[in-house]
């Protein structure tokens, strides 16, 4: 348990008033003005500490003309994702297939639903069409990937005024990998319907569409004006805390100072007792 702050007193589990059974002093409110001040003093330096750190984020999103063409950019691949990426026609036995598919149909019929047990017999089982449903695979993968990339780069962004690291080089880093992953995607795709095609003469259909052009446009413009922005080399303009700064360091002073006069006066009494 804890000690009374006043007098020391051990505090035991039955003493449940809020008055020490020492010295009477109410727990709750001894030195409270102190302790408001304490937790004063706490969060202005936590804030002192916190302040360049969000004025910092600010600036990477919103500090220049550039940064807010930035953050429309970052939302532009996500968005070219669930427009049309290929189109497919397929004639099966019992129904036709003509559909236009995006990340969300992938995502909800195609993942879902798949059938890794026939997937995996497409592959290992048969000579026809192993080629053309591993390049399937590859092509779902690689689009998932850039997805990834083009979500991660949101938060990557966010920290890309840190004084710690380059920032300018590793958002383009990151667009570079989303465009490598959506061209793969793309041949990959290219090259399951071409291999299809083959198998299969007319009963098969598949043709790229928009969508995944303007994913890699997305990525090249955000590369482009991540390269403007690392060129421009703007300094982050900090919000003023030098009033905060200045209170914290005057009242850790007179703490400090108040400290030292009660150390003479501790010194000067016990010298007089050792005279005396």
């Amino acid at each position: 348990m804890a000690n009374c702050p006043k007098c020391g007193y051990k505090l035991k589990f039955t003493d449940i008033k809020a008055e020490c059974p020492g010295c009477g002093v109410n727990l709750m409110y001894y030195n409270h003005q102190e302790r408001l001040a304490e937790d004063a003093d706490k969060a202005e330096a936590e804030h002192i500490q916190m302040q360049p750190k969000i004025d910092r984020i600010k600036f990477a999103f919103v500090g220049t003309k550039l940064s807010i063409v930035r953050l429309v950019l970052l939302f532009l691949p996500i968005g070219m994702l669930f427009l049309p990426l290929v189109h497919v026609e397929a004639s099966l036995p019992f129904k036709t297939i003509d559909m236009n598919v995006s990340i969300l149909n992938i995502v909800m019929d195609v993942v879902m639903e798949m059938n890794f047990e026939v997937l995996i017999e497409m592959i290992t089982g048969s000579d026809v069409t192993r080629v053309a449903f591993i390049f399937y695979v590859l092509a779902i993968l690689y689009i998932f990937l850039a997805a990834i990339i083009a979500i991660i780069r949101i938060p990557v962004v966010s920290v890309s005024c840190s004084p710690k690291t380059n920032g300018g080089d590793r958002n383009i880093t990151l667009s570079t990998l989303g465009i490598i992953f959506t061209v793969i995607s793309m041949v990959s795709f290219v090259i399951f319907t071409t291999q299809m095609a083959s198998a299969f003469g007319e009963m098969y259909h598949g043709t790229l569409s928009v969508g995944g052009f303007l994913v890699i446009l997305g990525f090249v413009a955000g590369i482009v004006v991540d390269a403007l922005i690392k060129k421009a080399d703007e300094p982050v303009k900090y919000k003023d805390i030098s009033e905060i700064v200045e209170r914290v360091e005057k009242r850790k002073a007179e703490k400090e100072a108040a400290l030292e006069e009660a150390r003479r006066i501790v010194e000067e009494y016990e010298n007089k007792n050792a005279i005396a």
